[in-house]
């Protein structure tokens, strides 16, 4: 079974795209940015991400690139939400356990992506 195979809107790259953009809003509240410095930033960084894989060479179907980003701004507004119901903390343990999920998701979809090739 291909898991990691671009779909027409959503695919496994979108849980990729969900965990990102909670880790950026955590990051992001962590360095002690306001909301709307935040969601600009985030948002930029989730842009240039989707550019730089077309640079790559990673051409995905258009509408999957639409919900990867309205994926990554609702991961935003989830860790948004976590970071208020919280009180405004930064909780170290959740947003490292986070980047390392989203981190070993990117790195098994990268490999399996130079193994099989993009498709």
């Amino acid at each position: 079974m291909d898991v990691w195979k671009h779909g027409r809107y959503v695919d496994l790259w979108s849980l990729v795209h969900l965990l990102s953009g909670v880790a950026l809003a955590l990051m992001c509240y962590g360095l002690g940015y306001d909301f709307w410095s935040a969601a600009i930033l985030s948002i930029a960084l989730l842009i240039a991400w989707e550019s730089f894989e077309w640079m790559i060479g990673i051409i995905e179907p258009s509408p999957n690139v639409g919900v990867d980003l309205a994926v990554g701004v609702l991961g935003f507004i989830l860790g948004t939400c976590w970071h208020y119901l919280l009180g405004n903390a930064f909780n170290l343990l959740a947003f490292s356990a986070i980047l390392l999920i989203t981190i070993g998701l990117s790195l098994w979809g990268f490999l399996d992506f130079r193994s099989r090739g993009y498709r």
